[in-house]
């Protein structure tokens, strides 16, 4: 069987040795054929058509270069139910299938497919639940006024209408970020809110 690797991670910091080795220790007890990789750096988040590597890999299986793709989780695929389901649908309509290290699941196996898609679901459920529990946590920060959020600070729902009454005293950018204190983009990016 010829077999393919696919490894994303969501950060140049994650280390895709881990899942390289896990998924060479499974190639090696299968006596699979490895006759290529894809390996990527971008978020899980992102649309299969802004990931090159995976849109490489649906090309590739489209011209038959291989049997299977082998992933270390069924997460590397993505963490849209929809983008995971469809990579799996297409790869399954053209004779590709796709072996997840993590649970040793197949997708050639009717269990195997089932299994997938529940997952796929709950890979969806998990990123929605970390985005409500950041969006939450941003406005309660917000309603602080300005606290630190990552590198950055978040303005208070006080300071961004101080910003919009001072420009429609018709004060410039500029003199918005000095009168207030805030940088010239926080001022743009309140104002185009509001346009």
């Amino acid at each position: 069987m010829r077999v393919v690797k696919y490894q994303r991670i969501s950060t140049h910091h994650g280390e895709v040795e881990n899942q390289s080795k896990s998924i060479d220790d499974m190639i090696l007890r299968m006596g699979w054929n490895i006759v290529g990789e894809y390996k990527e750096t971008i978020s899980g988040t992102k649309s299969r058509d802004t990931r090159p590597q995976l849109r490489k890999l649906l090309e590739d299986a489209r011209k038959r270069k291989f049997d299977q793709v082998i992933v270390y989780s069924l997460c590397r695929l993505g963490r849209s139910t929809v983008d995971v389901i469809n990579t799996i649908h297409e790869l399954k309509e053209v004779g590709v299938h796709i072996f997840i290290v993590k649970g040793g699941v197949d997708s050639r196996t009717t269990a195997g497919e089932m299994f997938m898609n529940i997952c796929a679901t709950f890979v969806s459920m998990e990123r929605d639940m970390i985005v409500s529990r950041q969006n939450e946590a941003i406005k309660r920060l917000r309603n602080k006024g300005n606290q630190k959020w990552g590198n950055g600070t978040l303005m208070s729902q006080e300071t961004k209408e101080k910003i919009i009454s001072l420009r429609d005293t018709g004060l410039s950018y500029r003199g918005i970020c000095k009168e207030i204190g805030v940088s010239l983009g926080s001022v743009q990016r309140t104002l185009r809110e509001v346009a």
